[in-house]
């Protein structure tokens, strides 16, 4: 991560997880999942991809790589110093559009919706993970409550086979809340993959970008301001002490004056290339951007494959529900309640009264 900040400090690279003592299971998941989406933005990107840190980072076999990695590109030198064709950044610099505080400002707007967006979407993945446990819970108590038990006399039973048949019927049904339950936990699968974790990966680029441009702002922008200001130091003290002789002034302060605007121009045209590249990567972000469209299809196509199956299954719970309402109406204890409420049209002593 350190040797391609080095070698691109004007390019989106995305942030490494963190570590911390004590990583549970969750955290070392989500932490696998983060450095699965760094080396992929990494492999994808049209220019990092090229690179031979990145080459040898994905080809090289051999031990300790971070070690070998750092001595082999301890002296790399960033993009700029070794771009061989810098004539050609003001003509390229006329033909983007937009300054970089707009596109800061662009990007945010993006990177905060984005946030939201997936805020909601793991939401929605824990109320399926809690649904698919709770119909699992229904299905074990289901199965304990229908289970053999210490046994029934017949006398309690009124000799009718009820409570066989409610047996019965709680085990279907049982039955389907388990297969409910896997169902809705393969759904939370496809919707973690397919929405939460691809929304994740545009959260990373959208960061990446706009770590970038803090770079540029708190490098090349402060480089140039502090380099302009103390040219302008070293004309007044020229001026000044012209001035006092009578002449043009000490040829010492004419030589600094003309290596610092050598370095202003320098700076100046690694701030054109900063500004380029932040036009690139903007380009780039529009383009996974894209990927939106990929993951509502397959946030539809995941709800809609979902509630069919999940439909048929609820339907295949009838029969055993059947089964329970047959068993129940021929029972023969009455749901009567002991002492009746007094009729409307009674008029004796009301119970209830008493």
């Amino acid at each position: 991560y350190e040797l391609l900040i080095a070698r691109f400090p004007y390019r989106m690279i995305p942030r490494l997880p963190p570590k911390k003592i004590g990583m549970t299971d969750h955290f070392i998941n989500q932490r696998r999942k983060a450095l699965t989406r760094f080396l992929s933005i990494i492999s994808r990107h049209p220019v990092l991809r090229k690179d031979p840190i990145s080459q040898f980072f994905f080809t090289a076999e051999v031990n300790d790589l971070h070690i070998h990695m750092r001595d082999k590109f301890k002296n790399v030198l960033d993009e700029f110093v070794t771009n061989p064709d810098k004539s050609t950044i003001e003509s390229e610099l006329k033909m983007v559009s937009g300054d970089v505080t707009g596109m800061k400002q662009e990007l945010v707007r993006m990177l905060n919706s984005a946030s939201v967006l997936r805020e909601l979407s793991e939401r929605w993945v824990a109320r399926t993970r809690e649904a698919s446990y709770d119909l699992q819970l229904y299905s074990n108590e289901l199965s304990v409550l229908a289970g053999e038990g210490q046994t029934v006399s017949a006398w309690s039973l009124h000799k009718g086979d009820s409570w066989s048949k409610l047996r019965e019927g709680m085990r279907g049904i049982a039955a389907q809340f388990s297969n409910l339950s896997d169902r809705v936990g393969r759904q939370r699968v496809e919707e973690e993959a397919g929405v939460v974790d691809n929304i994740t990966l545009l959260l990373d680029i959208l960061q990446g970008v706009k770590d970038l441009i803090d770079r540029r702002e708190k490098g090349v922008n402060k480089e140039h301001q502090q380099a302009f200001n103390r040219i302008q130091q070293l004309k007044k003290q020229k001026g000044t002490m012209a001035a006092r002789s009578g002449g043009t002034g000490d040829s010492g302060i004419q030589e600094r004056i003309d290596q610092q605007e050598s370095l202003i121009n320098n700076i100046g045209l690694r701030n054109n290339f900063s500004v380029l590249c932040v036009h690139w990567e903007m380009k780039l972000v529009y383009t996974y951007l894209s990927h939106f469209a990929i993951i509502w299809d397959a946030f539809l196509r995941s709800q809609i494959s979902s509630h069919h199956d999940l439909s048929d299954l609820w339907n295949g719970t009838k029969p055993f529900v059947n089964i329970m309402m047959a068993a129940q109406s021929s029972t023969p204890i009455s749901v009567i309640p002991a002492i009746a409420p007094p009729s409307e049209h009674y008029s004796g002593p009301n119970f209830y009264d008493i």
